[in-house]
């Protein structure tokens, strides 16, 4: 793993509000293309029906707007069927946006950065009307929707927006569609970062990506523990939070890295952008 610098970015932001809770928000993915894209509607509704018994799709002005009838989002007003919908930001003109963090902490792909460099097209994919779903059946339904577009589509590579990572297309659609099945390695990221002003060696890593859901991600600062251990450490965390739920309390303790060992969490505020709560972690 590469390492850089947080602590001056951190110190240029304001402070933000401490808070209780992450709330969720919009799950968003850039698909990327070298040449323009040409994206037909029934071929995506055609990929989609073989993950949705329903789709339906309106022909308003070439709207790219999907929804989905037999998942329900519930308001105080009645229900509505969750949508999914692809923007075309800057219509067929060559430019790519990639934000800095977007291209260094891509540690499960090394031609990453090479191949967003290669590409001047991208469309954006998100979720709609879907905050009041669990947080479970939001992902499943982006997700799907994600695999979708993207097989019909053929993208060079998908900016996994909120995890702040680049993903190769066929590892997206692996790791969703194998057995034993990677549910949050597309919209999850561990990351590791040096501390330019703490001890020698003074490590932080955490996990983005899970705020989205309105769970808490997790942090940890330490100076003498093995990144590779604390990065399979934090997804195994980030993993029993999907499963179980925000259930860590403040104070409570979580298994560290040796056989026995209980490492005690406190609900802060997470040292590195973005702003979101976070369980940091103190080793024993």
């Amino acid at each position: 793993m590469g390492i850089f610098d947080f602590l001056k970015a951190k110190g240029q932001r304001s402070e933000p509000e401490p808070q209780d809770a992450n709330f969720p928000q919009m799950l968003t993915a850039k698909l990327l293309f070298a040449e323009a894209p040409v994206f037909d509607k029934q071929a995506i509704v055609t990929e989609l029906k073989k993950s949705f018994q329903s789709v339906d799709s309106p022909d308003l002005d070439g709207s790219m707007l999907f929804f989905f009838p037999n998942t329900k989002v519930s308001f105080t007003d009645g229900e509505v069927a969750a949508q999914c919908t692809i923007f075309f930001p800057d219509k067929d003109k060559a430019g790519v946006k990639m934000p800095e963090e977007a291209l260094q902490q891509n540690w499960h792909w090394e031609e990453a950065a090479e191949t967003a460099a290669a590409c001047r097209y991208e469309v954006l994919l998100s979720d709609f009307m879907t905050r009041q779903l669990d947080y479970k059946s939001r992902l499943e339904l982006f997700m799907q929707f994600l695999v979708a577009v993207t097989k019909a589509t053929r993208p060079q590579a998908i900016h996994s927006v909120g995890a702040q990572k680049l993903i190769a297309p066929n590892d997206l659609m692996d790791s969703w569609e194998a057995n034993g099945r990677s549910t949050l390695h597309s919209l999850v990221n561990v990351r590791l970062f040096n501390v330019s002003n703490g001890s020698a060696g003074e490590t932080v890593m955490d996990t983005v990506g899970m705020h989205l859901l309105g769970l808490p991600d997790f942090q940890i600062r330490f100076t003498d523990l093995d990144p590779s251990a604390v990065g399979s450490l934090l997804w195994s965390y980030a993993y029993y939070t999907y499963n179980k739920g925000d259930v860590i309390t403040d104070g409570s303790t979580i298994q560290g890295l040796q056989q026995g060992s209980k490492w005690k969490c406190e609900r802060q505020d997470s040292m590195v952008a973005p702003d979101r709560l976070v369980l940091t972690i103190q080793p024993a």
